[in-house]
């Protein structure tokens, strides 16, 4: 065994967002006269921007006029983050402080554009706590390609096989696996279900497990 690393997610996993972000579509959808549910918004976590858009037209149609939706979701989203700003999920800071205590190597892989991640990551103990960032707009295929971890792998210069994974959404899971990496699940809008529990090493409630799980490794 190599030296380890511990890759995270941002949404959903290092901040409370998946909530904020079904309020902002659904209150979109419902301008526009459709109806976004909980569990379609499920299916497209984490996935990107150009996936999004596609399950969205192959479930509403052609019609959607989903160019004009994203805007106003993205007007709505930089709104809270420059107003209220997103809250840290509970226990990140002491997960991020065992971490580096242990010296894991610690990097962020999101589907989400530089831009917003820059605005998002705010705090200058959490930017320094990554040792490397690689964003949706840095590699050709979003999650469930493995691409974004392997990225931030490389970057790290950490093998594949030693990088945990934390990942909040199924599509973060199957990427971590697809990457030969250790998925490890942490609940969010979605519990673990069949298809998780088959590509995660583990699934747990929240990042204070995560770190009870981390220190024994």
């Amino acid at each position: 065994m190599g030296k380890e690393a511990v890759i995270f997610d941002m949404d959903g996993v290092i901040f409370d967002t998946e909530k904020v972000y079904l309020d902002i579509w659904q209150r979109v959808f419902e301008k526009y006269g459709y109806k976004m549910t909980k569990e379609l918004y499920i299916t497209v976590m984490g996935t990107g921007r150009e996936n999004v858009i596609k399950i969205f037209l192959d479930n509403f149609g052609d019609g959607l006029p989903i160019e004009k939706m994203y805007e106003e979701k993205d007007k709505q989203l930089f709104f809270i983050i420059e107003n209220e700003g997103i809250p840290l999920k509970e226990g990140v800071k002491e997960l991020f402080s065992m971490l580096k205590e242990r010296n894991y190597k610690i990097a962020l892989g999101t589907s989400a554009k530089r831009e917003r991640v820059e605005k998002q990551i705010k705090d200058k103990w959490l930017k320094e706590s990554f040792d490397a960032i690689v964003c949706g707009d840095d590699v050709e295929k979003g999650k469930p390609n493995p691409d974004i971890f392997l990225k931030a792998a490389k970057e790290i210069n950490v093998k594949p096989e030693d990088c945990f994974v934390v990942e909040d959404s199924p599509a973060g899971i199957k990427a971590a696996f697809s990457g030969g990496m250790k998925g490890i699940h942490v609940e969010d809008l979605k519990v673990a279900d069949e298809e998780i529990l088959r590509y995660c090493k583990k699934s747990f409630k929240n990042l204070k497990e995560i770190k009870e799980y981390l220190s024994c490794e």
